[in-house]
């Protein structure tokens, strides 16, 4: 019986962490239209914080869900790396859709050359087919499977983050000091954070490959200071 109720709620807990991916997804394609519009006003930067706020709220939820389910079903260790996962993972979200709110922040108060925007929807495009590729996988493949989908695109990001920072090279070198100052280190810190959305999906998605495979991370990390 004390199975069925954990299975029960490792389902309520992979709901709610699903709604909260497809809710980090619509906000950063939000995010993608008010860069397009070349427009931002505060009413799209008061929407943007709205859809932040929500993703508080999905984390707290999760949070308080798996607590609850550590503390009334007395988990074995898979299902208690589960609730762990799913807790980690949903930090990760909530600091991707903390990055939406600082990209519109930019957009809205300041006045973006064409040259800049056009970069960092490069950018946000690439990231962005990234993270439909590994949430979509996480709603139908193993854990493992969607791991290495993220690995593959995590690399061709990777090559088109480097190419676009070569580009933004070029700007800075045709801009005068006071577009440095005043814009461009602005610029660079968004781009950064685009970047960051796809570390994150590495994050979320060695999270759980660590369900059924604890010793992952030891793996991992021994092989890179092998390198």
């Amino acid at each position: 019986m004390n199975y069925e109720i954990m299975k029960e709620s490792e389902r309520g807990l992979q709901q709610k962490f699903l709604k909260f991916c497809n809710h980090v997804y619509e906000t950063w394609q939000f995010v993608n239209k008010i860069i397009k519009s070349k427009t931002p006003s505060k009413n799209d930067m008061n929407q943007v914080l709205e859809m932040e706020e929500m993703s508080n709220h999905f984390e707290a939820q999760i949070q308080d869900d798996g607590i609850w389910s550590i503390s009334k079903n007395e988990p074995l260790a898979n299902h208690l790396r589960y609730v762990i996962a799913v807790i980690k993972s949903s930090n990760d979200l909530e600091r991707m859709a903390d990055y939406a709110v600082s990209a519109v922040k930019f957009f809205v108060n300041n006045k973006v050359i064409d040259s800049i925007r056009t970069l960092s929807l490069n950018i946000l495009k690439s990231a962005l087919l990234t993270m439909n590729k590994v949430f979509i996988s996480m709603k139908t493949n193993p854990a493992i499977d969607t791991y290495k989908i993220c690995e593959v695109a995590h690399k061709n990001f990777r090559k088109e983050y480097i190419s676009n920072l070569k580009t933004l090279s070029s700007i800075l070198k045709k801009s005068t000091v006071d577009e440095i100052s005043n814009l461009f280190q602005g610029a660079i810190v968004i781009i950064k954070h685009i970047e960051r959305l796809v570390d994150h999906l590495s994050n979320i998605c060695e999270n759980f490959v660590f369900i059924k495979q604890s010793d992952f991370f030891f793996d991992k990390h021994s092989k890179q200071l092998d390198k």
